[in-house]
């Protein structure tokens, strides 16, 4: 059997799509995507403020409508704790790879 490995190419091609539509409880519809690896690093930098960081991975990860960190955070500011903002902010997560149950490697653990 002879393996074909991957080019350098495929890789730097990525996985994150277009981006899904996503119905919030309140019914209004946003087109998102899950995080990069970059943006969660990035996303993270600088700050250890939580409401920061959530609002910033809105930013990098609501595609329609596009929104400005300011109306971001006047979202935040305006929505009930387990409301429109919590939904969206678990829909990222799922989509990133990070929700309750996700797999934490695909690669098997080497054992001794």
């Amino acid at each position: 059997m002879v393996l074909e490995y991957s080019s350098a190419d495929d890789l730097i091609a990525g996985d994150l799509g277009d981006g899904e539509d996503f119905t919030l409880p309140s019914g209004k519809v946003v087109r998102l995507r899950g995080l990069s690896r970059y943006e969660l690093i990035f996303n993270g930098k600088g700050t250890e403020d939580a409401g920061l960081i959530e609002r910033r991975n809105v930013v990098s990860a609501v595609l329609e409508p596009k929104l400005t960190l300011p109306q971001v955070e006047a979202w935040q500011r305006n929505s009930r704790a387990g409301g429109d903002f919590k939904a969206l902010s678990e829909a990222i997560r799922d989509l990133s790879g990070l929700g309750e149950g996700a797999q934490k490697s695909e690669v098997a653990e080497v054992s001794d």
